[in-house]
């Protein structure tokens, strides 16, 4: 209802600043990704940290740091928009290099900063996983992030029919 309205109010949000919010959505998204990994396991360091972070390889680059890993990977966003004569598709993409550093124990339980970065020479950057193609546009022009790494979320309780649930299960 809401994009209805902004429809008819002339005041729709432009295919290039719904690119450029979308791509920005997915930066804090992977951001969001390794803190959330690391809660569960902030004090690893070198090798055994960076298999924990990039167990597939998927990076386009990683490295250790003393204690921290670094890693590289691309992100993207397609935004496809209208049918018939005024279809209109657009793809941007970015590379964000994120550094994880482990904690020293106690309350400092490490930090993880997300920034995009150039991409590494020859890099084809998609702009989805699932469609073929490099993205058209590539960007840097995006909010970096830098957080420490919070408590773990608390597990969830199971619940099996006819027993007691403590956590709100039901």
């Amino acid at each position: 209802m809401i994009g209805l309205a902004a429809l008819l109010c002339g005041c729709a949000e432009s295919i290039d600043d719904e690119l450029a919010r979308t791509l920005q959505d997915r930066l804090d998204s992977r951001h969001g990704h390794y803190l959330q990994d690391r809660s569960h396991d902030p004090y690893s360091t070198g090798r055994e940290a960076l298999e924990s972070l990039d167990p597939y390889g998927y990076a386009l680059k990683a490295r250790v740091e003393g204690d921290s890993v670094v890693l590289v990977e691309a992100i993207g966003v397609r935004v496809q928009r209208g049918g018939g004569l005024s279809y209109e598709q657009r793809s941007l993409a970015a590379c964000l290099e994120v550094t994880v550093e482990p904690g020293e124990g106690g309350r400092d339980r490490g930090h993880v900063r997300t920034e995009p970065v150039d991409c590494p020479d020859g890099v084809e950057v998609r702009d989805t996983m699932w469609v073929e193609g490099s993205a058209q546009e590539l960007t840097t022009d995006l909010d970096g992030r830098s957080d420490g790494v919070p408590e773990p979320e608390p597990d969830r309780a199971v619940c099996h029919s006819g027993d007691d649930c403590t956590e709100g299960g039901g």
